[in-house]
């Protein structure tokens, strides 16, 4: 027997993992290890499986159930058999009494071949042996860690895994303020609030005053009068967040934001609702980076946000922030876009990566 470290794609329907497990099982292999993984292909499953004599055989049956028809595998090792959850709060504890020590951390936790101090300002032009197979992971406005493994990629699970790692061991900033002020890329300055059961009249003639396009493009449906229904779910923090916008000295608002969770583990999914005078001047953008620096802040690995292709703003504003976009289904008529969070925040100025004075500046409060 031999344990190898087995990653592939899964699809997201019911009984594709007992497919792949059943898969193993008919090669004699032993699932001792199973964690799930957000990526741009999709849900990635990774098992730890001893397998008897060569597992080539049981690889292509495996790419046979993954939609992307790919699987890659690795030697494993008898003491990267546990619980990562376990093996974090070790590396956090042992991190507290020597926190220079952060590389050879994220090393262990990514089970990574390097990983080094690096500056900031020079790291960007240090490339990897290929796609995905190093990591910038940073720890303050200068300083990073670099993270190199040439035996297959990083997800955007494990980046956020690095990123939690990091945050554990330094100084607190406090949590993300739900009322606060972003500036647009023009320096528009915009007042955020967490709306509230009060804000019901203001919030239905925003609806109102938006197009039947504008409000067809958020809700997929025509929604002339905002419910009490709708509202107690707006309202409802067991469900997520939702932000209403307003130029600073007005009381109305021009645009509503959701952060809410989903089913799937570490994910949560954005809607946007910008009234039409106010498209196209930056606001979607600040409003969407805003939602993404909460995200962090709530330990998301990934925001998606399902729209239609001809939603030209919201796959703008997405794409914008580095989501990648892929039809629901062959013959679906929304787009889904997934945005890992991670990596959308270090390549933001002042993302809440880079913390301290820099998140400041992207919250608009400096």
């Amino acid at each position: 027997m031999s344990l190898w470290r087995i990653r592939t794609a899964v699809e997201d329907r019911p009984g594709s993992l007992a497919r792949v497990v059943d898969a193993l099982a008919g090669h004699g292999g032993n699932i001792v290890g199973l964690s799930l993984h957000t990526d741009v292909s999709g849900v990635v499953d990774e098992f730890v499986v001893d397998l008897p004599g060569d597992h080539g055989p049981a690889l292509r049956t495996v790419a046979e159930h993954s939609p992307t028809g790919t699987v890659a595998a690795v030697p494993a090792h008898r003491r990267e058999v546990g619980d990562d959850v376990i093996r974090a709060l070790l590396l956090t504890e042992r991190l507290r009494s020597h926190p220079n020590r952060l590389p050879e951390a994220l090393a262990e936790l990514l089970l990574a071949d390097e990983a080094r101090w690096t500056n900031l300002t020079r790291a960007r032009g240090d490339g990897g042996q290929g796609p995905g197979t190093t990591m910038l992971v940073p720890v303050g406005p200068l300083r990073g860690v670099l993270v190199r493994r040439a035996s297959h990629p990083f997800t955007w699970t494990e980046s956020s895994r690095a990123d939690a790692l990091v945050r554990s061991v330094m100084p607190s900033t406090g949590p993300v303020p739900a009322n606060r002020t972003v500036r647009t890329a023009e320096g528009v300055e915009l007042s955020l609030r967490q709306v509230r059961e009060t804000d019901a009249p203001a919030l239905s003639d925003l609806h109102r005053r938006c197009s039947a396009e504008t409000v067809h493009n958020r809700y997929f449906a025509g929604v002339n009068e905002l419910s009490p229904h709708l509202l107690r779910v707006f309202c409802d923090s067991e469900r997520g967040l939702t932000l209403m916008v307003r130029p600073p000295g007005e009381e109305e608002p021009i645009a509503l934001g959701h952060l809410m969770y989903t089913i799937d583990p570490g994910v949560g999914e954005i809607a946007l609702l910008v009234e039409d005078s106010w498209q196209r001047r930056g606001v979607g953008t600040a409003l969407a980076r805003a939602l993404t620096v909460t995200a962090a802040d709530w330990g998301l690995a990934e925001v998606r946000a399902e729209t239609m292709p001809t939603n030209s703003g919201m796959m703008r504003i997405m794409r914008g922030l580095g989501a990648s976009a892929r039809p629901q289904g062959t013959a679906s008529r929304y787009v889904q876009t997934r945005l890992p969070v991670a990596g959308a925040l270090r390549d933001v100025p002042g993302g809440r990566m880079r913390r301290g004075g820099r998140l400041a500046r992207l919250m608009g409060q400096d």
